[in-house]
Order: C-alpha cells, then structure tokens, then sequence
C-alpha cells in the first residue's frame, strides 16, 4: 500500500499506468514550453513561481530533515518581493507539507517546548508594537514582522523534526556545506568588489575600498553586511572546529582543515574587531567547557599553532588581497579606550540608541528601525538588546532576554567532551560555545536589521534547542533504564 507521503512500495498499477506517464510526460513538455519563453523573455515573477515550485517537489519527496537541510542552501539568497523574501515564501511551504505530513500521520505531531511562552509573549510583542509604526513605515514593518514569523517557524520545523542524534549530524552536514558556499562567494566578492555575480540577484556594488578598490575592501558575502559576516564566520568556526574533532578518516579531515581556513580567511576579510574579539572570548570559554579532557602539552601545542595561522593569515590578508590589517584595527589605542564606561567608537551611538527607546519605553516604536524622523537622524545602535529595544520597548526586551537565557540553560552541557560516543551529547557542547560568541557579538551590532541574517540565527537557535531536546531525551531514557 502506498504511504501519504512515504516511500512504501509503489502497488503493480502504479507501476503499469499508463495515464501516469502520459500525466508527467505532459509535464515535462510543459516545463520545457515554459522554460524556453523564460530564457527569451525572462519575467522574475514566473521564475519565482517555478523555482518555488522545484523546491516543493524536492521537498515532497524528501523526508523533513532532508528538506530543512535543502532550504538552509538556498537561505542565504533570498529574493525581494512585496511580503518580503522569497525565503518566507519557501519557508511557509515547507511549514505546509509538515502539517500535512502531521495531519496523515506520517511523522510525529509537534511537541510543547520550554521556548514556547517567550516566542509566543516575543511574537505579541511585535504586533503590539505595530501601534506606533508610522502610515509610510507600515510595509517595512510587515515584511519585518513576516520575516520573524518565518524565522520562529524554522525554528520548530527544527526542534519538531530533528529528533536524533542521526538527523542533527544530517542537519550539521547541510549547515557546513552552506558556510562553504557563504565563505566562496565571498571570496569572489573580495576579488570583484562592486561586482555583480548574478545581474539582478547578487551583486556587490555597496563593496568598496580605497584607491579604486584596491585596498581595504570589507566583503560581507551574500548577507551584504561585513559584520554580521564576521559573526557569522566566527559562530561557523567553532561548528567545524567540532566536525574536524570528530573526524575519524584522513580524507575528511583534510576537507574539514581547508573548510576551516576558508571560513578564518574570510574573518579576516571583514576587517571587523567585534567578530574576531568574540571569536576569542569564544575559544577561551570552550577551552573551560573542556578543562577536564585537556591536556597542557597537547593545549600549549595547540595555542601555539592557532597564534601561528593568526599572524600568518592576517600577514596574508593585509599585503596581498585588496582587504585590511585587522590586527591593526584590532590594536588600534582607540579599540581600549572608554568613554563613560562604554567603549570609545560605541558610546555616542550607544547613548543615542537608548535615548531614542526612552521614547517609546513600554511597546518600541514598531519593527522597523527608522534612521530619520523629520529634521532627527538616528544612527544604527550598533548593539543587539538595544536594538529590540527600540522596537519592542522594555517590555518586549526583558523577553527576548528571557528567551536568551531560556536557551543558555538549556545548551548548558552537563558532559564536558567533544568525544562523546552519543553525537547530540558531544554539539551540545560546541553549541553553547557558539551561543556565547553570539550573546558576546551582539553587543556591538544588531543582527534583526538584516532579513537574510535573521532566518539564520533563529535556524541556529533550532539546532541548539533540538540539541538540547535530544540530550536530555537521551538522559531520560538513560535514568529510566537504570532504574528498571
């Protein structure tokens, strides 16, 4: 019998049916017909329809966990259009083929989790908010509005159905093979600033540097954003990091390394302090994580490689590419320097961002950060709890830090080894790693003003609580053994 949505065994007249074939011959020459006026006259519009249309047949083949792991691919290269991104678009058709999987049965029906109060509370928060969104600012704040909706949904598509320790090492797969992409068009941005890789998708014609683009060129990748690249690739650093500990053959840790050189050459290559400052607290804390399964020798071998590949990619880096010297900015006086307690390039900014939330100080001013209200310019906060701050007021604040510490508690990892033999016990670890990397980054940029770069860290976010989820799970079924 064939299943809704499986792959049972197909029933001697499926095989044989001939109006079946006659159906997706038609189809192809359909497909074809339509192909062939797009590549005469190409309209974005039917382009988008037919590629959201590839991505719903894939998908529906494709057990969940295979078609979450296909949309993270695709993530970082949205489309605008009038709801937003096509990257809603794709992620509510793949919210639709889940319930109804769920609806016949085929997977398990969603469970209740500890994150539910603070994403539900999160979510009235942004609509209460919309009360003080000026009339020209509404469609901004929709599309805003439309692109949290579908980054919290991704973010149960993963808890919801990433349920092993097998399906989160397939996921961690996906994720790695996406930062490669991020990190080799990012290469390209490097080597083409202002360039266009795709016309009328990807281009980079905010890229620019010094001297006609010779020098000092940020590349901020797909996300257009050399900051939030830099956090990026410091929150991936440690994922490899943990793929190439665990990697048993030679082969992949060779692939690993070179993945892992990539993504620290493209670090380099924003030029950014606030990344590569994180990255280090972040290494620092993991190394505490893992005090009791490190040895001195083997950690002062380690230290000394990892300082020798910091100079000697920063050397590189700066004398031949058309970046900067980070260390440079880096160990710049003004990088120590403080200015009433805040540092010395955050204050201003920092003070401006908290005066202008004390205008709205209960429900914000809306999701959507407007720089300009009449003859009044605001610069960017530059800081990730202000910023929601700003939108969602005190109220909307106090929970997304609940939110916060919600999963802080959750990744904390009761097992201190990255060698664990259960895989979800050994990234739980790395997890809550990165999670502080991005607790440390946020505080000098704001990662909800970019739509691409949201979906990502409520995506990273759904791999930690699932993580967790499967961890403790694991631990429960351990006790209960035990105990019969």
């Amino acid at each position: 019998m064939n299943l809704p949505f499986g792959r049972g065994p197909a029933t001697p007249r499926t095989e044989r049916d001939p109006w079946t074939w006659l159906f997706g011959a038609l189809m192809v020459v359909a497909a074809g017909v339509v192909l062939g006026i797009q590549y005469v006259a190409p309209d974005k519009r039917v382009l988008a329809v037919m590629a959201a249309l590839v991505v719903l047949g894939i998908a529906w083949r494709l057990d969940l966990v295979s078609g979450i792991g296909l949309l993270l691919l695709i993530l970082p290269f949205p489309r605008s259009n009038v709801y937003g991104s096509t990257n809603v678009a794709f992620i509510l058709l793949l919210v639709i083929l889940w319930f109804l999987r769920v609806s016949q049965g085929a997977v398990i029906r969603p469970r209740r989790t500890s994150f539910d109060a603070p994403i539900i509370a999160l979510l009235i928060a942004f609509l209460i908010s919309f009360y003080n969104v000026e009339p020209k600012n509404m469609r901004y704040a929709l599309a805003n509005y439309a692109t949290l909706f579908s980054g919290i949904s991704m973010f149960y598509l993963i808890i919801s159905n990433v349920r092993s320790s097998r399906d989160l090492e397939r996921l961690l797969g996906f994720q790695l093979i996406t930062v490669t992409v991020v990190c080799l068009i990012a290469v390209w941005e490097l080597n083409h600033p202002g360039g266009v890789l795709i016309p009328g998708w990807i281009d980079f014609h905010a890229t620019v540097g010094q001297a006609l683009n010779t020098r000092n060129v940020r590349v901020g990748g797909p996300f257009f954003d050399f900051e939030l690249l830099s956090e990026y690739c410091a929150i991936s650093i440690m994922l490899v990091l943990f793929l190439l500990l665990r990697a048993r053959s030679v082969a992949r840790r060779v692939v690993l390394t070179g993945i892992l050189m990539l993504v620290a050459f493209i670090q380099f290559a924003t030029v950014t302090r606030g990344g590569i400052i994180a990255l280090m607290l972040g290494l620092v804390f993991l190394v505490w994580l893992l005090r009791k399964r490190v040895q001195f020798v083997p950690l002062v071998i380690a230290v000394s490689v990892a300082v020798a590949l910091f100079l000697g990619m920063n050397w590189y880096v700066a004398n031949f590419t058309r970046s900067g010297n980070l260390l440079e900015r880096v160990l710049d006086p003004q990088t120590f320097e403080t200015e009433h307690g805040m540092p010395l390039n955050r204050a201003k900014i920092w003070t401006q961002g908290f005066e202008r939330m004390m205008r709205h100080p209960i429900i914000g001013h809306g999701p959507y950060y407007d720089v300009e209200r009449g003859t009044t310019f605001w610069y960017w906060p530059h800081n990730g709890y202000l910023f929601v701050g700003n939108l969602v007021g005190i109220v909307g604040l106090v929970i997304y830090l609940w939110l916060l510490v919600m999963l802080w508690r959750r990744t904390h990892p009761g097992n201190h080894s990255f060698d664990d033999p259960d895989y979800a016990t050994a990234f739980l670890v790395f997890a809550h790693a990165q999670l502080f990397v991005f607790l440390v980054d946020q505080f000098k940029i704001d990662f909800m003003r970019n739509s691409i770069y949201t979906v990502h860290v409520f995506v990273m976010w759904g791999v930690f609580a699932a993580t967790a989820s499967i961890v403790r799970e694991r631990r429960a079924d351990g006790t209960l053994a035990a105990a019969s």
